[in-house]
Formats: structure tokens, sequence, C-alpha cells
């Protein structure tokens, strides 16, 4: 076989699925030929290898089937010649041994037929965790243990294809669509209506919540409705889906009625009232638009009231296609609030009869609660006296002796703090002291000039008088 092109010179068909398939390590070097070669008679001949490729096209077809590559359905995989053609790359050509490949799948549960699965009694499927990442031991063991149900030796493989050949469901896929569904559920059904669904509503309004990227088919979604439906989380009876109200806790089964069929009929009803007057409204916009263009281009007036005769028969229709709608709505919520009302008062007749339940008990008769509290009176006090007798008995534990010893500690300590706080007093007293005559050693200086200067003044004073009264004198 001829070894594959070179990564540079390799340049896949221009779509998605190759693009992808030119992401994967392995199509870039020489070991895509090997798994894609013959792998029955490697079986014995190179266990680990045989192992390693199975685990392999499983990873690979799992992840070519959650992101649509191979067909409409993301959580099941179709296998038919088209799955070859699809897997067909460069010079490698298509795997030679698709047909054991599945058949080792399906021998270990990671392929389900549609059939098998559906009418299952429980879910099958496997951790989510170990969707793309299963020990690789996982593999050989499959190996070993996989001899029954799968033909092996020369023409294995076609003998395989022609004995596997349709619909397989991945049991790892479809759980982790629940798993990431299932936690949304609250929030999306806040009312009774809100939880009803046929196939293809699920599909238009949950279908691309589940798997990222993508959005389910009509066929994923009973696969996933089966799934769902085994796990206690609503009813599916094949075409009607009911979920359970958000947070119940309900035992018993959840049961898909007459009404809720029904319910299903007027949404769909609605639905189509409401699609109906969207094509009126585009009618009659058309109808008017071609009117005036044919009086623009002044084409004849038979042409131009044709028209215009159909655009009024489309108001009327749309006239009554609202109306009529209108009394659908009030159906439609006159049910919803009804089941709400249903919803409370079932609710409310289980909170009575369970707080009967509980009233009942002989713990709360009237009787039993006066004794209850008089015995605890009595144990109250019973605890408050020996309390006491032990405080008492704690306090007398020291005798003559030593109260008189803690006596005289206590005038120790008393002492000691007098003398802390005279001690603390005298300093205070020192420091206003000190600071007392520092303010008087300052005022010294000033106050002597000043007294020198005023005896000077009084002797100059006298001075004077004195030579003045000699001059009196000598004038006299």
């Amino acid at each position: 076989m001829a070894q594959p092109s070179a990564p540079a010179a390799k340049v896949p068909p221009p779509n998605a699925r190759h693009a992808h398939l030119a992401t994967i390590p392995e199509y870039s070097t020489a070991r895509v030929q090997f798994l894609y070669s013959s792998l029955p008679s490697r079986k014995h001949s190179n266990p680990t290898g045989y192992s390693s490729a199975l685990a392999w096209w499983r990873k690979t077809l799992t992840d070519l089937v959650h992101r649509g590559l191979v067909g409409d359905d993301k959580l099941s995989l179709h296998v038919d010649d088209h799955l070859r053609e699809h897997l067909r790359w460069d010079s490698v050509g298509r795997p030679s041994s698709l047909g054991v490949i599945i058949a080792e799948l399906v021998h270990s549960s990671d392929l389900v037929p549609r059939s098998t699965y559906l009418a299952s009694p429980a879910p099958q499927a496997y951790g989510v965790a170990s969707l793309l990442a299963r020990p690789f031991w996982w593999g050989l063991s499959k190996v070993w243990g996989s001899s029954d149900g799968v033909e092996l030796g020369e023409g294995a493989d076609e003998k395989e294809w022609a004995r596997r050949k349709g619909d397989y469901v991945l049991p790892d896929l479809v759980e982790k669509a629940a798993s990431t569904l299932i936690p949304l559920l609250p929030d999306l059904h806040p009312t009774a209506l809100s939880r009803l669904y046929t196939l293809r509503t699920f599909r238009d309004k949950l279908g691309a919540r589940c798997l990222a990227g993508v959005t389910l088919s009509e066929a994923d979604c009973e696969v996933l409705a089966t799934y769902l439906a085994r796990k206690g989380e609503c009813a599916f009876d094949g075409e009607v889906i009911k979920f359970a109200a958000p947070h119940s806790t309900q035992s018993t089964p959840l049961i898909i009625t007459d009404a809720d069929r029904s319910t299903l009929t007027l949404s769909a009803s609605l639905a189509s009232l409401s699609h109906s007057i969207d094509a009126l409204s585009t009618l009659i916009a058309t109808e008017r638009d071609k009117a005036a263009e044919l009086v623009r281009a002044k084409k004849p007036v038979a042409l131009v009231k044709a028209h215009l005769a159909n655009r009024r028969r489309a108001d009327k229709l749309l006239e009554e296609r609202v109306g009529q709608r209108a009394k659908v709505e009030e159906v439609v919520w006159a049910i919803e609030r009804a089941k709400g009302d249903e919803e409370t008062l079932s609710a409310l007749s289980l909170g009575a009869s369970t707080l009967r339940a509980v009233l009942s008990s002989p713990t709360l008769q009237l009787s039993n609660i006066s004794a209850t509290t008089s015995a605890l009176d009595d144990a109250l006090i019973s605890a408050a006296e020996v309390t006491e007798a032990v405080d008492a008995v704690s306090a007398g534990q020291l005798g003559a002796e030593g109260e008189d010893e803690v006596d005289e500690e206590l005038r120790e300590m008393q002492e000691a703090e007098r003398a802390r706080v005279k001690a603390e007093e005298d300093e205070r007293e020192r420091d206003r002291v000190g600071e007392a005559r520092a303010k008087l050693d300052v005022s010294k200086v000033p106050q002597g000039e000043a007294a020198a200067r005023a005896t000077a003044k009084q002797d100059g004073t006298e001075a004077e008088g004195k030579k003045e009264g000699d001059k009196v004198a000598l004038s006299a």
C-alpha cells in the first residue's frame, strides 16, 4: 500500500469532515496506513496494536458523530457504504476493516443497535468521563474477550460488514447530552404547558442545548427522550414527552394523559395559526406591491384589480385567522391556569394531610406537652439546686486556714495597688514643682532689670527736685 502524502502536500477536500480529519495527528503520519489496513489478522499476532487501533477508531467515530460530520444524527451512527466513503483519505483510500471495527465496538457496547437501545428496559451507558479517554488496557481487555460474536479470519471484514449495517446509538454521547440538559430543565419549565413536547418541538426548543455547537435531529431526540424516561426525568410514549415539575419529589411515575395530548394538539393549532397569520401578512404586502408596480408600469387595469382583489381576500382571511388564534390562545391559557391550580391544590392537599399526620403524633398531644413542660421545670430546678450544692462544696474546700491566706493575699494586693497609686501621684507632684521652678528662674532676670530702671528713675527725680529747691533758696 502506498505511503500517505507528506503533511505539507496533503490537501483534504474543502469540506468540514475532511478539514476535521486533517486536525487528527494520525492522518498526518504513516500510522494512518496501519489504522486503515486489514486488522483481523493482527489480533493474535499483534494484540497490543490491534487494541490500540480499536481504541483510536472508537474515539474518532465518536467525535465525528458528535460533530455531525457523518450524518444528520449526533447520537447515532448510520453504518452503510456512505460511511466508508466519508472516511476515505488520500492515498490510503477507505478503511479496510471497518466491518470488524464496528463488530468489536458493538461487542463492547460502545455501539448499540438503535432498535435494541429503544427497547431496552434500562439506560445503556458508560460514564461520561470515559467518552474520549478510556484506559488503553480497556481496549486490550476487549480484544482478549471479544472472540465471541465477532467474525475473524479470511474475508472477516466483508462478512461483518454485511452483518453490521444499520443504525447504532452511542450510549456515551446520549449520557453526555442528558447530563448537559438535565441541569437546565428547572429554568426551562416554569409552567405546566412548557413541560409538554412532541419530538419536533423538543428538537426545536431543546435540541441545540444538549451538545455544544450542534442541534440534535428528531431521531436523536427520540433516543434522548427514551434515556431520560428511563432515568425518571420524564415520561415518553414514542410521541409525547412530559417532564416533571421543577424540584418535584413525587414518588409516583409520570403519566401522559389524554388531556396532555389534547393540550399539545391545541398548541400545535396555535403554532399553525401563527404561521398562517405571518404568511397572510406577507401575501398582503406582496399583492399590494405588485398592484402598485403594475400601476406604475401602466399595465391593464384588470391585472391591477386582480392583485387588489387577492389582497382584499387575504385581508379578510387574516382577520379571521387573528380572531381564531385569539380564541385558541384563550383556551390554552385557561388550560394553563387550570393545570397550575391543580398543582397548587394538590400541594395544599398534600400539606394538609402531612400536617395532620405530624399533629397526630403522641408527642404533640396536649397532655404530653403539659407533662413534658412540668418535667422540664422540675429538671431545671433540680439542676439549679445541684449547681448551688457544687458551688458550696467548692467554696468550703479551702477551710479556715485557706480563707485566712486568701484574705492576707488580698490585703497585700490592695496595699501594693495603693503604693503604686501614691508613687504615681508623688512623681506627678515632683514634675509640677520642677516645672514651676523652671518658670521662676526664667522670670528673675527681666524683673531685676525693671527694678534697676525704676530706682534710677527715682534717683533722677530726687536730684532734679533738689536742684529746683536750691534755685528757689538762692532767689529768696
